[in-house]
């Protein structure tokens, strides 16, 4: 069994703007700093050019108090995600697909993502299923897990709009 979870952002930046963010793994870095302590490490970066792909492989500390309660009780220290994101990049859509792993805990969570043009600019759109398990409790820490990432993209939304905005006043 698992959560799903379906986001979407509009940018007033198009898909060319968001491909060459994507193809720079300071990018991935700055748009999960959700602390702003700079601890997001790129474990692995491969950009292969000719066929407009990318990987990346991140770690990313939660700092305590964005962690739910049930996930917490799991954890014997600070909770880490470790992210594998592979893109596709064209200047006419980006496809991705993510995995995400948290060690030493049952959740996982894997899906898709996509930027498509949206008018003058673009959209951002992430499907997602989580999973736990964890007998009789797995479905309430995948809602739980759910309203933390909801709540922690508000904020990468902003870094995102910041970071395409400096490359298009650059």
């Amino acid at each position: 069994m698992s959560t799903r979870l379906a986001l979407s952002r509009a940018y007033p930046h198009g898909v060319p703007a968001f491909a060459a963010a994507l193809a720079d793994p300071d990018f991935h870095r700055v748009k999960l700093d959700v602390d702003g302590t700079g601890r997001i490490e790129v474990l692995a970066f491969e950009r292969r050019e000719e066929a407009g792909r990318v990987r990346v492989v991140l770690r990313q500390p939660i700092p305590p108090g964005q962690i739910p309660a049930a996930v917490e009780r799991l954890l014997a220290g600070l909770l880490v995600i470790e992210r594998t994101e592979e893109w596709t990049l064209t200047p006419q859509r980006c496809d991705g697909r993510a995995r995400v792993v948290v060690p030493g805990t049952p959740i996982t969570a894997g899906g898709t993502m996509s930027v498509v043009p949206d008018g003058d600019g673009s959209r951002l759109s992430v499907d997602l299923d989580i999973a736990a398990a964890v007998p009789l409790l797995g479905g309430g820490i995948e809602r739980q897990v759910v309203t933390g990432i909801r709540g922690l993209t508000g904020s990468e939304h902003d870094r995102i709009s910041r970071w395409l905005a400096a490359g298009q006043a650059g």
